[in-house]
C-alpha cells in the first residue's frame, strides 16, 4: 500500500503496546513523581523507566537504526536523568525534559560516529505485520518500513530529530522547541525542511501531490 500515510503508520506502531502513562495524567501527579524520584525512591525511578522507556527506545532506533545503539542510549538516557534529577526544575513537562536528554544521547552518538546517518544494516525492531496479516501485504509493509527508516537516516541529525519526535513521538511545536531548546519558529522551519526532503526520499512512495 504505496501512499502518503507511511510516517503516521510507523507512529501507530512505534505506539502499538506501549505502556500507559496514566500515572502521570496531570501536573500535580508529576510533582509528586519528581519529589518522590528526587528523595531517591527506587519505585519511582521503576515507574519513570515504566513510562518511558519504550519511547525513548523507539526515538533512539529511529535516529540511529540501530537496535544495539537505541539500547544503549535508552540506558545513558535514564543514567542521565538519574544524575541530573536535581537541575529539574520543573520548567516544562517531565516527558519533554527526558525527551530533551535522551535527544542530546542521539545526537552524541552521532558525532562520535563522525558522520551525519548511520547505515541501516539490519531487519527493523518492530515490524508492521501480524501473524495473521496477509503475506505479501506483510512483504509490503515492511518494504515501506525499510523505506522510511532509511529516509529517515537519510536526513540530518537537526532535521531528524524534528521529524521523530513530532510525527513519531507527537510532541507540539512548543514541546519540540523546549526538548532542543531552539525557537518555536526553527521546529517548524526545520520540519517543513525535512518533510520537503522526505518527499523526495521516498518519491516512490508518495503519489504527486500528497505530502509525506
Amino acid at each position: 500500500m504505496h501512499n502518503s500515510s507511511h510516517l503516521v503508520a510507523e507512529r501507530n506502531v512505534l505506539l502499538r503496546g506501549k505502556v500507559t502513562r496514566a500515572l502521570v495524567t496531570d501536573s500535580s501527579n508529576e510533582r509528586l513523581l519528581v519529589g518522590k524520584l528526587k528523595q531517591g525512591d527506587e519505585h519511582a525511578f521503576a515507574q519513570l523507566i515504566h513510562l518511558y522507556e519504550h519511547r525513548v527506545y523507539a526515538m533512539a532506533f529511529r535516529f540511529t537504526g540501530s537496535r544495539e545503539d537505541a539500547e544503549d542510549i535508552t540506558q545513558e538516557t535514564f543514567l542521565g536523568v538519574l544524575s541530573s534529577l536535581n537541575r529539574f526544575r520543573g520548567a516544562s513537562k517531565l516527558s519533554t525534559w527526558v525527551y530533551r536528554i535522551a535527544m542530546n544521547h542521539c545526537l552524541e552518538h552521532v558525532r562520535r560516529r563522525k558522520a551525519d546517518t548511520v547505515p541501516l544494516n539490519e531487519e527493523l525492531a518492530i515490524t508492521t505485520s501480524s501473524p495473521g496479516d496477509d503475506p505479501a501485504r506483510s512483504a509490503e509493509q515492511c518494504e515501506a518500513s525499510d523505506a522510511v527508516q532509511n529516509a529517515l537516516l537519510g536526513l540530518s541529525p537537526d532535521h531528524r530529530q524534528v521529524v521523530v519526535l513530532h510525527e513519531l513521538q507527537e510532541l507540539t511545536y512548543g514541546e519540540i522547541a523546549d526538548a532542543l531548546d531552539i525557537p518555536v519558529g526553527t521546529v517548524k522551519s526545520r520540519l517543513f525542511n525535512a518533510m520537503r526532503k522526505l518527499k523526495e526520499l521516498l518519491s516512490d512512495y508518495v503519489a504527486d501531490g500528497e505530502s509525506v
